[in-house]
């Protein structure tokens, strides 16, 4: 019988090198971290020791589902996972859709700790009570796509969830990212590259258990709210008909492409239109789907029927598809477009890294940088989606070029150096798609990130919304609403709004989209608390909640300052984006100012309670979040300000 309610109660512990299984307890983590991310978070920086590197057995690979994921909560489905990152080497934490995380819990636990490296190629088979190392030898080497297939026909049942890896794990590309139903990604941390260092091919689950929910009454009335809020919303609607690809047209609009490798922020609005959302309803989406209890359905499934790539059919189409390959490489074909994702998802590749350098290396050829010698022969120029797809491949198997490719976009700058450095775009060792010269509290949210220049961890995209209000703002974060999207002025406390909002949400494994950061009139924090009370027994305010989110945002950046030593110095954005204004569009001639900037570097750590100078925590901030053993392990290695 579980005793935990909305949990499962326990976290599975696996280590590879000895074969060792076992469980302990969920519950002596929850009362302070939550669930799902929060939870991964303090496990990593307890047991990951800052001397341990990213690809050292002794690493830790974390699966997380969440107190909320496998009930009624809408879009309760997601799973986090953590690794020391090989990207910055520091805090690698990254959040993923599909089917797996509810299995898991059906299976009984909340959480996977994976430790040491197994001698040879295994899948982790979670049968309900029933745990065992697979060999996984006749698998290795397959796509994802063959391996999802491959572990269900050798079980006799297509019903099972699956997460793995594909070439690009296995060959321990910075750009690899870990599949879930062949087509959600876990990426922009590398830790597909940790799973494949761990010679640990996938996980596979099936789950027939149950779950316990405290006050079913208060929590069906939560959940009625909550599906009743979302059923409401216009964004959710949009989602409904396009997926997160329908912001498309609005960001070329507001100048946040990453035209030709950020050279500008804008592109062609005739192009654009050939690349429409209602294009790739009208033409190529043959159905939708959902994780379970997601009333959005926002995953669109494509299939291209004629020209080169006839007979493609694939998922998982988002917004940064628009980035990745129409804006960064200049194509307006959409079957091409279909394809590159496609092939990622089969490769086991983060579309956001893996076109980051491939992106520089194009940028690199334009400037005489490389030439064909360096480039295994091939042109890379501007809209050529064979060239794109064949160094997608190349890169998966570190072929040639590709494994220059696949150090990430730091590392091959530095290799390569000539002054490609200036537009290897990447923040704290992060390969970057994210637009940062246009709208500046999404900018400062990217920089920010302990993960490194990503949007899904504190950018808010109240620029994108132009009905917040002043009212709206105040409550909400405290501050009056951005004064315009372009301005400096109010554009930092709904950062630190929105990274313990999303903290919160990764927590619970909620989908972020559904929160107040995609729309004011969806869920938020009190929505939340309000659906964990009532699953859990454990009464808590949406204010006590976000406090949580502090918590678990303090704890990624002690391990960011112990493991990789970042400071006030790594918040800073690009040099391009400070030196090369848009060169066209709505936001012509906008660029980065270091002295504004400076101005909401300040502010940013004042919020949070950090020191100025050098950005990192304070023993005070600590102790006011019950971490005060991290303020001692940080007084130890003198990185903890007086």
């Amino acid at each position: 019988m579980q005793k935990s309610f909305g949990f499962a109660g326990k976290i599975l512990r696996v280590n590879l090198t000895t074969g060792g299984i076992w469980t302990e307890p969920t519950e002596q983590y929850a009362k302070k971290f939550l669930g799902g991310r929060g939870i991964g978070d303090w496990l990593l920086y307890d047991e990951v020791k800052p001397w341990v590197t990213p690809f050292d057995p002794q690493n830790r690979l974390i699966f997380d589902t969440g107190p909320l994921v496998g009930t009624l909560a809408p879009c309760s489905t997601r799973h986090s996972i953590e690794a020391k990152s090989p990207m910055t080497g520091g805090v690698g934490s990254d959040n993923s859709g599909g089917h797996f995380s509810p299995e898991l819990k059906f299976a009984g636990y909340d959480h996977i700790v994976i430790q040491g490296r197994s001698r040879k190629p295994v899948t982790l088979w979670i049968n309900d009570g029933q745990v065992e190392l697979l060999d996984a030898s006749h698998i290795w080497g397959k796509t994802t796509w063959d391996t999802d297939d491959q572990i269900k026909g050798d079980m006799g049942d297509d019903t099972i969830q699956v997460v793995c890896i594909g070439p690009a794990g296995e060959n321990w590309v910075r750009s690899a990212a870990i599949i879930a139903n062949r087509a959600r990604a876990a990426a922009r941390c590398s830790l597909a590259a940790v799973m494949g260092s761990k010679n640990l091919k996938a996980v596979a689950v099936k789950g027939t258990g149950s779950l316990r929910i405290a006050e079913p009454k208060l929590f069906m009335a939560a959940v009625d709210h909550a599906w009743e809020k979302i059923g409401k919303s216009p964004v959710a609607e949009a989602l409904i008909g396009f997926g997160t690809y329908f912001m498309t047209p609005t960001a070329n609009d507001l100048n946040f492409l990453p035209f030709r490798n950020f050279q500008d922020a804008y592109m062609d609005p005739r192009k654009v239109e050939k690349l429409t959302p209602e294009v790739f309803r009208d033409e190529y989406e043959t159905g939708r789907i959902a994780g379970l209890c997601c009333p959005l359905a926002c995953s669109h499934f494509y299939e291209v029927r004629h020209g080169p790539f006839a007979g493609l059919k694939c998922e998982g189409f988002e917004g940064n598809d628009a980035w990745n390959w129409m804006a960064r490489f200049d194509i307006d074909y959409p079957p091409a477009i279909i394809k590159l994702h496609g092939l990622c998802n089969e490769l086991g590749l983060d579309e956001d890294n893996a076109s980051a350098v491939i992106g520089w290396a194009f940028e690199a050829y334009q400037r005489g940088i490389l030439s064909t010698e360096d480039t295994d022969g091939l042109k890379l120029e501007w809209g050529d989606y064979g060239v794109v797809a064949e160094l997608l491949r190349k890169l998966a198997y570190r072929e040639g070029f590709g494994d220059l490719l696949a150090e990430g976009v730091k590392r091959a700058s530095e290799i390569v150096g000539k002054g490609s450095e200036r537009f290897a775009i990447h923040v704290k060792g992060q390969d970057s798609v994210e637009p940062m010269r246009a709208l500046k509290a999404y900018t400062l949210g990217c920089c920010v990130s302990p993960r490194g220049g990503t949007h899904t961890r504190g950018a808010p995209m109240v620029e994108m919304m132009p009905d917040i209000t002043d009212e709206f703002a105040q409550k909400t974060w405290g501050a009056p609403a951005p004064t315009g999207p372009f301005s400096y002025e109010n554009k930092v406390e709904p950062v630190v709004y929105v990274e313990r909002l999303h903290a919160i949400f990764d927590s619970m494994n909620i989908c972020n989209i559904a929160s107040v950061w995609g729309s004011p009139d969806l869920l938020n924090p009190d929505d939340i608390a309000n659906l964990y009370s009532a699953a859990t027994g454990e009464h808590m305010t949406g204010n006590e909640m976000m406090m949580i989110g502090e918590r678990i945002h303090n704890i990624e950046k002690a391990f960011n300052t112990l493991h990789a030593g970042f400071s006030r110095k790594d918040d800073y954005p690009p040099q391009r984006f400070m030196e090369e204004p848009i060169a066209s569009g709505p936001a012509k001639g906008e660029r980065l100012a270091k002295d504004k900037w400076d101005k909401m570097l300040d502010r940013y750590y004042e919020l949070h309670g950090w020191n100025r100078e050098t950005g990192w925590q304070t023993r005070k901030c600590l102790e006011e979040l019950e971490l005060g053993d991290i303020a001692d392990d940080l007084e130890r290695v003198g990185r903890l300000p007086r």
